[in-house]
């Protein structure tokens, strides 16, 4: 195997940093990306506790000690709790998206090595037909082993490039796929929070106590 690697010739290298750099990225975000992470029981417990008792000073602190998308997103929700409907969704949206680019931080750069390894691979495919003209053009007794290196190294980079591409392709759409998933269920239990701080105050705020 390593004897097939080497016949890829000098674009094996940085084929094989990307590979090594994808591998990395889905490690970290498979770990991360994990509902566990961000929408906890005890914490969604605690939060509708301090809401529904209208709490809020209580709850901004809470989520202040712990910090991630649900609770920024329930820090936005509770400090804008008196503006109109209108104008908190869209403090909500924004909030939501500025969430979703920390949840697939590293996903760009996955997609550009979906997109890099195939040309990498295709740049070590010309490198070894230049080869081959070169040994057609020069033709001597050793134009054997020679025209077999270059067919190695065009058919190995190109296969190497696409043995990365690919798996990167699948796993990056799936890695997206979770992270839009885990928002869209912080976004969900928001909406119930949302009836809890927009219901009739028939008891005033803990804020409005002070």
């Amino acid at each position: 195997m390593v004897d097939i690697l080497i016949s890829g010739g000098p674009v094996m290298i940085p084929l094989a940093i990307l590979s090594l750099a994808a591998l990395a990225i889905i490690l970290e975000r498979l770990w991360v990306l994990r509902r566990a992470n961000y929408l906890q029981t005890g914490t969604i417990q605690a939060l509708s506790g301090l809401l529904a008792g209208r709490k809020f000073r209580g709850s901004v602190d809470y989520c202040r000690r712990h910090p991630g998308p649900f609770t920024e997103l329930v820090v936005g929700l509770v400090e804008n709790r008196h503006a109109p409907y209108d104008e908190l969704k869209e403090i909500l949206e924004d909030t939501g998206r500025l969430q979703l680019m920390g949840l697939q931080r590293g996903l760009p750069a996955l997609a550009t090595i979906v997109a890099g390894a195939p040309l990498l691979g295709l740049l070590g495919t010309v490198i070894g037909m230049i080869k081959i003209f070169a040994v057609v053009a020069t033709a001597g007794s050793s134009i054997t082993e020679q025209l077999s290196s270059g067919i190695s190294q065009a058919l190995i980079t190109t296969a190497t490039g696409l043995v990365i591409a690919i798996p990167a392709l699948f796993t990056h759409s799936y890695l997206e796929a979770r992270a839009v998933g885990i928002l869209a269920e912080i976004e969900a239990q928001i909406l119930d929070f949302l009836h809890l701080v927009r219901r009739p105050e028939r008891v005033r705020d803990e804020e409005d106590e002070d």
